[in-house]
This record gives structure tokens, C-alpha cells and sequence, in this order.
């Protein structure tokens, strides 16, 4: 266990603006502009930047067009859901983020803690980011599958926005992070 408060804003996935730099101290540097041009980056770490990128643009994609069904008028709000696959997206993104989440918890992470010790107070971080998102999607989850329901309205379809949009902050927050902390590790481990 890591000697900060992830309470703390810092340290908190819906607060910090980014790895605190006290966290990344004596890791490996995160280059992202030098990422494309190291042949090392091919692999694992664009794997996961590409499933990174998918969940970012699963989940844009769900607020987007949750946006455009607020401009629909009331009567065919149902209708254009069902059109636009707004009706399943939100579940099929929670399920896909759960799972993803599950394997790194089961084998990414620890896998990374046996090779780099030194990443013990960042996997902490980010295991903490997992619990924390695990809450998110449960909550978003049911927002998500009121959207499901005969005659759906408007006021869940806000609902189901809200939820959405800080979803949204948290899952590009901590793959961002998440990638700042483990590709540079990768990167190293084969120089």
C-alpha cells in the first residue's frame, strides 16, 4: 500500500489533471512524441493505446449521440435510441470497460509489479483508479439500462448524459495516465 490519499485531489481520478509528479518521481519518463519513431512501441504498448483509444471513442461516441437524442422531440426519443444503438451502447461500453479492467487487475498489474518494484506507488494508483471506476460503471449502469426501457423519455436520457459525460472525464483521464505509467516501463525494459 502507496503512502498517499487518494482522496486526495492530486491523487483522485475525478480531481487530478494528470500523474502528480511526486507519484512519477525516479520512474520512467513518458515521451509520447518519441513513442511513434521507438520500434519498441510496437506491440504491447500500441496494443494498448488502440484499446485505450477504442474505450475514449466508445464512450465520445455514447455522450455524442445521447446529445444529439436530447435534440430529437419527445415523442421519438425511443425510436432514434433504438436507430443510433444508443439503447446498448452505454451497457456494451460498461461491460467492455469491466472486463478490461479485470484482466490488468489479474495479470497486467501484477505482472508489471513483479518486473518494476518502482512502480509500486503507480500501480497502487491505478489500482485505485479501478475501484473507483468499477463504482462509476455500476452507477452509469443503471442509467445505461433505463435507456433499454419501452417509452423512454427525455429526463432519462439527461440522466443517462450525466452519468455518460463523467464517465467519459474519468475513462480518458486514467488511460492517459494509465499509458504515462506502464508503455515507458515496456519501452526501458527492451533499450
Amino acid at each position: 500500500m502507496s503512502d498517499f490519499d487518494y482522496d486526495a485531489q492530486d491523487y483522485n481520478l475525478a480531481t487530478r489533471s494528470g500523474v502528480s509528479p511526486a507519484l512519477l518521481a525516479g520512474m520512467f519518463p513518458a515521451d509520447r512524441k518519441a513513442w511513434d519513431n521507438d520500434p519498441r512501441f510496437l506491440g504491447w504498448p500500441a496494443h494498448l493505446q488502440r484499446l485505450h483509444a477504442a474505450i475514449s471513442e466508445g464512450s465520445a461516441r455514447l455522450v455524442g449521440g445521447l446529445e444529439t437524442v436530447l435534440d430529437e422531440p419527445e415523442g421519438s426519443v425511443q425510436e432514434v435510441m433504438g436507430l443510433m444503438g444508443m439503447n446498448r451502447l452505454g451497457l456494451d461500453l460498461v461491460a467492455h470497460v469491466h472486463g478490461h479492467h479485470a484482466f490488468e487487475d489479474t495479470d497486467v498489474l501484477p505482472g508489471f509489479l513483479g518486473r518494476f518494484p518502482q512502480l509500486a506507488s503507480a500501480i497502487d494508483l491505478l489500482e485505485n483508479d479501478h475501484q473507483f471506476l468499477d463504482q462509476a460503471l455500476d452507477q452509469s449502469q443503471s442509467a445505461f439500462a433505463a435507456l433499454r426501457n419501452d417509452g423512454v423519455a427525455k429526463t432519462e436520457v439527461a440522466q443517462a448524459l450525466e452519468q455518460a459525460q463523467r464517465l467519459n472525464k474519468i475513462i480518458n483521464r486514467h488511460t492517459y495516465d494509465e499509458e504515462d505509467i506502464l508503455i515507458p516501463a515496456v519501452l526501458n525494459a527492451y533499450a
